[in-house]
């Protein structure tokens, strides 16, 4: 979200804003960037100079890069204002659907992360740097804390599920062996990868109990880059035939999946709620179950 003023009439051309062959290759392979403006917004004067005078103590960028400097940290009614240049070192026009943000403190721990999209129209032109504005609200806040000057924005990258993580609740990493934690890390290297922004339930362990209830392992997965919070999951277990088993509503702690994790959690379904007196469980699968089921 850009925060700067729309031109509403004609547009003004800047003496400051430098001619893109003005940007230099160097032998190293880096590149100084021109000062880009937005064509579709309204700097005052000032401002213009400002950004000048920061752009001007950019550090080169590499040919061939895209970087994102933060300039200025802002906080406002418990929301925060972040200015940066965008930096584009590659030899064609960049433009962006849509990023992924995070500030970081002085100790590198998170502060704020959120995802931007962009018009259409937004371009960032080859061997450029253009100031940009992101508002991050109160619900993207990660800490209440002020950071010192030492602070940074970055591109956030997401995990690929080769970086999956397993994540133990206290009880089940004080109980587990550090054998069927091996196990369980083990399962989760070859499970298939996650979509972008993917969350996915799979079963992983299935046992009849001395009651005959049937307990069902789940490895809970979030391939997105937000913290998810389960209180309530309704639940259907099929067999090889696709007949219905079981299903339930299950009450949880709440029980929170961090970002790229995958944690493992138990159900079980009494007695009561089993549909099939010898169902084939040569294959089976565990769902939610569906509004309209």
């Amino acid at each position: 979200m850009a925060l700067f003023h729309k031109k509403e009439k004609e547009e003004v051309s800047s003496p400051i804003n430098m001619a893109s062959d003005e940007s230099i290759q160097m032998e190293d392979g880096t590149v100084k960037t021109f000062l880009h403006f937005p064509e579709n917004w309204d700097f005052l004067p000032k401002e213009r100079y400002i950004y000048q005078y920061h752009h001007q103590k950019l550090p080169k960028i590499k040919s061939g890069q895209v970087s994102i400097k933060g300039l200025k940290f802002l906080g406002v009614n418990g929301e925060i204002v972040v200015e940066a240049f965008i930096q584009n070192a590659l030899s064609k026009p960049l433009r962006f659907e849509k990023i992924d943000l995070l500030v970081v403190d002085e100790n590198e721990e998170p502060m704020a992360k959120k995802g931007f999209s962009f018009d259409d129209l937004v371009e960032f032109p080859p061997f450029s740097s253009t100031p940009w504005r992101f508002l991050f609200l109160k619900e993207d806040l990660l800490s209440e804390a002020t950071p010192s000057d030492n602070w940074k924005i970055l591109f956030e990258v997401k995990n690929s599920s080769s970086e999956e993580r397993l994540e133990l609740e206290d009880a089940w990493d004080s109980q587990l062996t550090s054998e069927q934690k091996e196990k369980l890390k083990e399962t989760l290297k070859r499970l298939p990868k996650l979509g972008e922004d993917e969350v996915n339930f799979t079963g992983i362990g299935l046992r009849n109990l001395e009651n005959q209830s049937l307990e069902v392992t789940v490895l809970l997965r979030n391939g997105t880059s937000r913290a998810i919070q389960l209180e309530k999951l309704p639940l259907i277990l099929e067999d090889a035939n696709g007949d219905l088993v079981c299903s339930g509503q299950f009450e949880l702690p709440p029980l929170q999946i961090n970002p790229y994790t995958a944690k493992p959690w138990a159900f079980v379904f009494p007695l009561s709620l089993i549909l099939i007196e010898q169902p084939d469980f040569s294959k089976w699968k565990i769902s939610i179950q569906q509004s309209n089921q």
